[in-house]
């Protein structure tokens, strides 16, 4: 219970973001993020997100882009990549776990559908 309650106040303070971090990336780039670790049906949930859902997941990612914050990923640097796929299993899930796979899949092998469309000129500024 205790720690249900923890992780529910933890989300919502990851949710508010930090003033002076602003993270931006597509839904087809969170997409692509979640499948590269193995997250597929979160991948595909990911494509069918609402723009209300992306700014909440690039919310919690401005707090995992901080060296600082403890990110379960073991025995490499944490990539954008990494925080990416992380944020979007905070948000859908509720809390951080570790992802499926601590390296990508590699991108011969990713769908066409995951493909990342790069963000639109001037897009966040």
């Amino acid at each position: 219970m205790w720690k249900v309650r923890r992780e529910a106040r933890e989300r919502e303070r990851l949710l508010r973001g930090r003033s002076q971090v602003k993270v931006r990336f597509s839904k087809s780039q969170a997409a692509a993020s979640l499948w590269d670790y193995a997250e597929d049906e979160l991948a595909e949930r990911a494509l069918q997100m609402s723009d209300a859902d992306l700014e909440r997941i690039q919310a919690i990612a401005a707090h995992y882009e901080s060296p600082l914050y403890p990110l379960p990923v073991e025995g490499q640097r944490i990539s954008h990549n990494h925080v990416c796929a992380l944020a979007a299993i905070t948000y859908f899930e509720g809390h951080l776990r570790p992802l499926a796979r601590n390296r990508r899949r590699p991108e011969k092998d990713r769908p066409e559908r995951f493909t990342p469309a790069p963000l639109p000129p001037g897009y966040g500024l």
